[in-house]
């Protein structure tokens, strides 16, 4: 009985299946599904980098695509709860109240973290200067 594939035929193609640029064995057999969108957040006020006497509140869009329940929001060591509002866009006005404003010269991080209703993770830190 003749096998059903010739062993000499299958080494080949495989060999060269292995070899070929763009092919499975390096991962770019191509792919239909769509990768996860992260959040993104702008428009911060303070802005990145910016120099205040200063600081009692803040203020970030978040885009269309966060988990508002998963939204965190951190001004130097305080974690604050944001006040959140949907504008008609669908993106997310974010904004905190410190309860007591930052006078106290020197750097402060303000870092936002979420994750998009795909469960795609985001985090977005960034630094303002207080100088009275």
């Amino acid at each position: 009985m003749k096998p059903l594939l010739d062993p000499i035929v299958v080494a080949s193609v495989l060999a060269i299946t292995l070899h070929a640029p763009g092919t499975l064995a390096y991962g770019g057999g191509g792919s239909s599904s769509v990768g996860c969108a992260e959040p993104q957040f702008y428009e911060e006020l303070p802005a990145k980098n910016a120099v205040v006497a200063e600081l009692a509140e803040v203020f970030v869009v978040a885009s269309d695509n966060v988990d508002v329940q998963t939204l965190e929001l951190e001004v130097g060591t305080q974690r604050l709860p944001p006040a959140v509002t949907v504008r008609r866009s669908g993106e997310l006005e974010v904004r905190a109240k410190l309860p007591l404003p930052i006078r106290q010269p020197g750097k402060v991080r303000i870092a936002l973290s979420a994750k998009s209703k795909d469960g795609c993770a985001g985090f977005h830190p960034y630094f303002i200067e207080v100088k009275p």
